[in-house]
């Protein structure tokens, strides 16, 4: 009798919680919303709505993952949970390979700055020896007689 008794008035709470967050969220305050949806997520973790509704109000990344991950082992069968995730994922991919691609062209750039360098110190070197030879050569006919 007890438990029945808990359980229910659990299940009020819950209510509760629920119908605040989502006068919370009416008003505009997302805040609140996702503090009550929280704390009616702790009571019921097995509810799909609930994170559903916490997927709406929570801002990072990582906070929409978990929220989409617990919807998908209440529900493996929600598509549009599991396209989300993946959509997560895929833009997860793109970004580690665009950094990837960002890192691999500033190799490229800073090796083609050192060959260009390299090739400018050499032909600086080249150039100065010529006019240091033509300068002897010069200076033997000149004045070699």
């Amino acid at each position: 009798m007890v438990s029945q008794q808990s359980s229910r008035e659990g299940s009020e709470r819950f209510n509760e919680l629920v119908q605040a967050g989502r006068a919370a969220l009416n008003m505009g305050n997302r805040q609140q919303a996702h503090d009550y949806w929280k704390e009616a997520a702790r009571l019921n973790p097995f509810h799909e709505q609930i994170w559903q509704m916490l997927l709406d109000v929570v801002d990072s990344e990582e906070d929409r993952r978990v929220c989409l991950q617990n919807i998908l082992q209440i529900n493996p069968l929600n598509t549009q949970a599991r396209r989300q995730i993946n959509q997560m994922q895929a833009r997860k991919e793109r970004a580690a390979q665009y950094r990837l691609e960002r890192i691999e062209a500033r190799q490229v750039g800073a090796r083609r700055r050192r060959h260009i360098l390299t090739r400018a110190i050499f032909l600086g070197l080249a150039i100065g020896l010529s006019g240091a030879f033509f300068g002897v050569v010069l200076s033997i006919l000149l004045y070699g007689r």
